[in-house]
C-alpha cells in the first residue's frame, strides 16, 4: 500500500504505471469499483486515472469509500457487501473490485494475454476473477493459457465476481460478519466449492 506523506506530487508519483503503450479489454466488465479509505482521497484520484489511461471508460469507473470502524476486518466486510449488493440491485452482470492500493504489472506480454482471457469470460462457467493475489494452492487450465483454477489464495488487489455468484457470495460474507471471520478466512472455503479463477501470473499486486 502506498502512503500519502511519500508521495511527492500527483504526476510524479503516478508516472511509473503511466508508461503502459497497450489497454486491456475493461468492457468485458460491467462495473469497475475502487475501494478506497476516506483519508486517501488523492491516491484514489492517482489510480483512477491510471485505470482510465489502462482503458477503463468514466461510466465503468465507481469509487466506493470504504466502511469505517475499529475492526478493520469487519469494515472491509461490510465494504463488500455493500458494492455486491448494489451490483445485485443494478443487475450488473458482474463487478470489478480494486484496493486503491493496486499495481499494475509492467508487461504487454502479459496484458495481451489478459486481453484473451478477458474476451472469454462470457463463454466461461465462472463465479470469481482473481487478477493478482497471494495463490497458495491452484491448478493452472490447460484450455485457457494464462488461466488457473484457484483452491486457495488470499490478499488480492482486484477481484472480479459474475452476477449469478452475488446471492452466494453475499450469504457467505454475512455469515462471516455474524462470526468475525474476515476475507482470508472465508475464501478458502468458497474456493473449495464453487469455480474461482485466477489470472496466472498475476498483472495486480
Amino acid at each position: 500500500m502506498h502512503k500519502l506523506n511519500s508521495v511527492a506530487t500527483f504526476p510524479l508519483w503516478q508516472s511509473p504505471q503511466l508508461s503502459l503503450r497497450c489497454t486491456l479489454q475493461w468492457r468485458s466488465f460491467a462495473k469497475v469499483a475502487v475501494l478506497f479509505d476516506v483519508q486517501e482521497k488523492a491516491l484514489l484520484g492517482a489510480q483512477c486515472a491510471v485505470l482510465s489511461q489502462a482503458g477503463v471508460s468514466a461510466e465503468q469507473l465507481w469509487p466506493v469509500a470504504r466502511a469505517t470502524g475499529g475492526d478493520g476486518r469487519l469494515a472491509e466486510l461490510q465494504t463488500q457487501c455493500m458494492v455486491l449488493s448494489e451490483a445485485q440491485r443494478q443487475g450488473w452482470r458482474n463487478i470489478l473490485l480494486f484496493n486503491a492500493g493496486f499495481q499494475l504489472v509492467q508487461d504487454e506480454r502479459l496484458f495481451a494475454q489478459v486481453n484473451r482471457i478477458f474476451a472469454s469470460l462470457n463463454r466461461l462457467d465462472w463465479h470469481a476473477l482473481l487478477l493478482g493475489g497471494h495463490y497458495q494452492h491452484f491448478s493452472p487450465l490447460l484450455a485457457i493459457p494464462g488461466v488457473a483454477r484457484v483452491h486457495h489464495a488470499d490478499s488480492a488487489a482486484a477481484y472480479a465476481v459474475n452476477g449469478s455468484y452475488y446471492p452466494v457470495l453475499l450469504n457467505a460474507y454475512h455469515r462471516a460478519i455474524e462470526h468475525a471471520a474476515s476475507l482470508n478466512d472465508i475464501w478458502p472455503l468458497l474456493m473449495g466449492k464453487h469455480c474461482w479463477l485466477a489470472v496466472n501470473p498475476g498483472m495486480v499486486s
